[in-house]
This record gives structure tokens, C-alpha cells and sequence, in this order.
């Protein structure tokens, strides 16, 4: 059994080796072979982030985008296509998986079809223990309906039969939604373990955190994913719900920060949870 690891990666030499070094340091079950795939998309090479140390438990790829910022969907799909495992997940350059998640995940995507953990939020390089993200507030099965309504990123494993699809290129802004959304139905649903295995890194300058664009490009993409639905009527009403709410928490969340510049999107979901 194999396990593909794909990290797309722009501008990313900082701090790509922590990731390395978190997917290295991961216990894998007996028979299991760890493969990870770099995709640069900034015209760099990341080959040689590939110590030898790092290689005695992974199997290490490396690709391009043949292009400079052709976008995390470009890279994701690159090395999709460059993927041989049984199961695949995806993580940003920025992010850590913590000891344990891949044999603990490993089961539940085999028999669920997609698995995911809580995760423990930070910023990237803050001292301290990071605090638990709101973003997956409960555990166990949730249906394809409940998993819309989660509130920020999530990184599932995947069993390969659940991805029948690749990412849009064409959205830069929320792409993991539509793209989860429909590797999720594939599977039937989603197994949320209840614990914090992963460490989701804030960086003030990413393209996800950096307001008040972040949110600007967070409007566009929502209407532009309802522009295209079809009639709305059974699993597309339920993802034009899902939009239309995250359109609302979105608008709530830019008039929030701009009363308090500084205002993670992370920081204000767990807010305003119950």
C-alpha cells in the first residue's frame, strides 16, 4: 500500500523542510510506503530538500508547473497525475503533520473513503502550543452535508477511488471546497478522528491570510462558483447553500477585521461558534 503525500510549492524554501521533516517523522504501518511530490511553481528547484535522512522513509518526487505562480490547483493536479498511491492527501508547504496521523487516518480512509483530524492552529515560527482551530468542531462520520458546513481549510487522506476529478484552475481563492466537496460525496461522507494531528501555520503574507484581499478574492470566487450551477435541485442546492452562507461569514469576517486589523479568519469562526 502506498500513500501519496502532494505539496505544491511557491516560494516556499523557508520552511518546506519542517513539512518534510513532519511527513518523514511519521509512523507508518507495516507494508505502507510514504510518497511525497514537490511541484515548484515559482522556477526554483526543491529537489534538494531531499536529504538522505529524509529519504530513509520517504519516497521523494519532485515537479513543476513549468510556469512562475501558475497556482496551487496547477501544482495539486501536476501531482495528481505523478501520484502512484493507494491513498492520497495534499498539504501546504507551511503546514506540519503531526506523529501518528497517517496511521491513524490510514484506516478510516480505507474504510470510509475519506479521513481527516482536527487540527491545532499557529502562526508560523510562534512559540508556545498552538490552540485548537474551530474549523472541525465535532468528530466521527459526518455526510457530504454536514462536511459544508466546516469553516476554513481541511486536509482529508483520500482512497485514490474517491478522486474522480481534478482541481479547478481555473478558481484562486476556496478551490479546496469544490474540490473536497466532491471527493467527500464520492466517498460517501467524511471520519473525522478527535485528535489534533496536524498544525495548520499561519503566515500574515500567504494569500490566504492576507487581508483585506483575502477576502476580496474569497467574493469573486464564491460567485463565481454559483454563476456556474446548474439549476439549483437536490446536492447543487445544498452546495449553492453552502456558497451563500460562507459569502455571509465571509462579509462578517472582513467588516470584523476591519475593526480590528490583525483578525485571523481562524480566530474569528472560533468566536462566534457556539
Amino acid at each position: 500500500m502506498r500513500l501519496s503525500v502532494i505539496i505544491p510549492a511557491h516560494r516556499s524554501h523557508a520552511f518546506i523542510g519542517d513539512a518534510l521533516d513532519s511527513l518523514a517523522a511519521q509512523q507508518q504501518p507495516d507494508g505502507l510506503a510514504l510518497e511525497v511530490i514537490v511541484v515548484a511553481d515559482d522556477g526554483t528547484d526543491y529537489a534538494h530538500h531531499f536529504t538522505a535522512a529524509r529519504r530513509q522513509t520517504l519516497e521523494c518526487l519532485s515537479a513543476t508547473t513549468g510556469r512562475i505562480a501558475a497556482g496551487p490547483s496547477a501544482a495539486r493536479n501536476i501531482g495528481l497525475n505523478r501520484a502512484s498511491g493507494d491513498f492520497i492527501s495534499f498539504l501546504d508547504a507551511d503546514d506540519l503533520w503531526l506523529p501518528g496521523r497517517a496511521a491513524a487516518l490510514l484506516p478510516l480512509a480505507a474504510a470510509h473513503g475519506a479521513a481527516v483530524c482536527r487540527m491545532a492552529i499557529t502562526a508560523l515560527d510562534a512559540p508556545g502550543t498552538p490552540k485548537l482551530t474551530p474549523v472541525l468542531p465535532k468528530h466521527g462520520h459526518l455526510s457530504p452535508q454536514d462536511s459544508l458546513l466546516i469553516d476554513g481549510g481541511f486536509c482529508p487522506v483520500y482512497r485514490r477511488d474517491c478522486i474522480t476529478h481534478t482541481w479547478d484552475e481555473a478558481l484562486d481563492f476556496a478551490e479546496d471546497l469544490l474540490f473536497n466537496h466532491v471527493a467527500v460525496v464520492n466517498a460517501g461522507g467524511l471520519f473525522v478522528h478527535p485528535q489534533p494531528l496536524m498544525h495548520y501555520r499561519i503566515r500574515p503574507d500567504s494569500a490566504t491570510h492576507h487581508m483585506p484581499s483575502a477576502s476580496h478574492r474569497a467574493e469573486r470566487a464564491y460567485a463565481q462558483m454559483l454563476s456556474r450551477l446548474s439549476p439549483a435541485s437536490g446536492e447543487t442546492a445544498t452546495l449553492a447553500a453552502c456558497l451563500h452562507r460562507k459569502r455571509r461569514l465571509n462579509a462578517a469576517y472582513l467588516q470584523a477585521w476591519q475593526q480590528e486589523p490583525g483578525l485571523h479568519f481562524e480566530q474569528f469562526v472560533r468566536a462566534i461558534s457556539p
